[in-house]
């Protein structure tokens, strides 16, 4: 029996947590929503997600600082920033630190999210 992949939402914006979590579980994630940086890193600590979809701007804890942080709980975790802009000089500066973290440009369409998911 295949192990049910996991998802960890961390946004803020409700309308755009519900589209995300109706699409993973259509796809057969099991799927966790926050709505601060900070509450996506305490669940992600528990849960271990095998995949973190975070907003750039969230209360209390910006995407980017909640993704370093989910990381070093959670180092297989895949994370994925999702912004309206995600600055491209961001992504080259985290890759510089080596950080892997891949981006989704929002609206996005289901195939883009299964994509940038690899699959």
């Amino acid at each position: 029996m295949n192990k049910r992949r996991s998802v960890l939402i961390g946004e803020d914006e409700p309308s755009l947590g519900k589209y995300l979590e109706a699409l993973l579980v259509d796809l057969a994630f099991d799927v966790f929503i926050e709505h601060t940086g900070l509450d996506a890193v305490r669940r992600g600590a528990e849960v271990r997600p095998d995949f973190a979809l975070l907003g750039v701007v969230m209360p209390n804890m910006g995407g980017v600082e909640a993704a370093i942080k989910l990381l070093e709980l959670s180092p297989k975790t895949k994370i994925v920033l999702i912004s309206e802009t995600v600055a491209p000089g961001v992504m080259s500066d985290l890759r510089a630190q080596g950080y892997k973290f891949e981006a989704l440009p929002a609206p996005f369409t289901r195939e883009e999210l299964q994509l940038v998911l690899g699959f």
